[in-house]
């Protein structure tokens, strides 16, 4: 995975995090647009494509099924949740989670873990409130994304901190708000539950360093030849690798774990863009992405077409870059 993706990627974790926390207090305006709108289902949507994430890919359609209303009756429908509505109310605090009281050894605990990491929580909340919680994995994430070089430290102490606190009690916080059924706090409860127990199981083991020394798999070591025309994907008998869009890019992503090293890939590849190298001593596990290129989006209509790259083969073939190229296929009669 190239530092670019990586990047994106604990970018797109931090903005999970830090949304998800907005969420679990009094409702920010944010939240009274439709879902299809929110920055959390864009962040959600950007890890789907980008890492395969099952607990990020059943989000999507449900986040961006909500309906905007009215900020009041937003949270209003918060109140109602949080209460319990003929049901317990949510324990928002892991001491009073776990332990049964508002603040107990846990308390403690999580704000020792805060000050190890070169953090002193502020304001009137207690250290292991639900949304403080949340808004430490994404500040753990945020610093990843700032530093490569030492982001598996910065992603290592995120699932230590969800192993021992977030990951014991904040996926039964998401089970309660999904067992409401409420239009808007059910499917942001699938989503916290969902991913917290996805990022609290340990990495996939990597196969033996006897297999990985010999291991062939596919890279791009010039992003700019690959023109995404999906001919790879087409080829490829396991679905090792496969194109995902989003509204703004295109991306060639590779499974690694299903690989078999067929060359198939590399064999159909007219531009040599894609070469079978050796792995090495390790294999990453996660799916990872080995070409991204920007979408272009109809100069008249502004509806996402192919990608940049798809366009510039396209141009390069035509000898030129005929004004047609930039609108889509509906509007292109247009203008031609």
């Amino acid at each position: 995975m190239t530092n670019r993706s990586a990047t994106k990627i604990y970018s797109a974790q931090a903005e999970l995090y830090y949304l998800l926390a907005e969420a679990l207090v009094e409702p920010p305006e944010w939240l009274a647009n439709a879902g299809k709108d929110w920055e959390l289902t864009a962040a959600v949507q950007t890890l789907a494509q980008l890492t395969g994430s099952r607990a990020a890919q059943r989000a999507v359609d449900a986040l961006g099924d909500i309906p905007a209303e009215d900020i009041s009756i937003r949270r209003r429908r918060y109140r109602l949740v949080a209460a319990g509505a003929g049901r317990p109310p949510l324990s928002l605090y892991e001491s009073l989670h776990r332990e049964g009281k508002l603040y107990g050894a846990l308390t403690d605990a999580v704000a020792q873990v805060y000050h190890i990491a070169g953090l002193e929580p502020e304001g009137a909340e207690l250290p292991d409130h639900a949304s403080v919680e949340l808004s430490f994995l994404g500040w753990l994430a945020e610093k990843a994304a700032a530093s490569p070089a030492d982001a598996a430290d910065w992603q290592q102490l995120a699932r230590k901190f969800i192993e021992v606190h977030a990951g014991q009690w904040l996926p039964e916080v998401g089970q309660t708000l999904a067992f409401t059924n409420d239009a808007v706090y059910a499917p942001i409860g699938f989503l916290l539950m969902d991913w917290l127990k996805e990022a609290a199981r340990p990495p996939r083991p990597q196969r033996l360093n006897a297999e990985a020394c010999n291991l062939r798999l596919p890279i791009i070591p010039d992003a700019e030849a690959c023109t995404l025309c999906g001919f790879c994907v087409q080829v490829c008998p396991t679905q090792a690798l496969l194109i995902r869009e989003t509204g703004t890019e295109t991306g060639l992503i590779l499974k690694p774990l299903d690989c078999i090293s067929c060359d198939k890939c590399e064999q159909v590849c007219e531009y040599n863009a894609l070469t079978m190298r050796k792995t090495g001593e390790t294999v990453r596990t996660e799916p990872y992405a080995l070409r991204i290129s920007e979408r272009v989006a109809c100069a008249h209509c502004g509806t996402p077409m192919v990608s940049a790259a798809e366009l510039d083969a396209i141009a390069v073939m035509l000898g030129e870059r005929p004004q047609w190229l930039n609108y889509c296929m509906d509007c292109r009669p247009l203008f031609m």
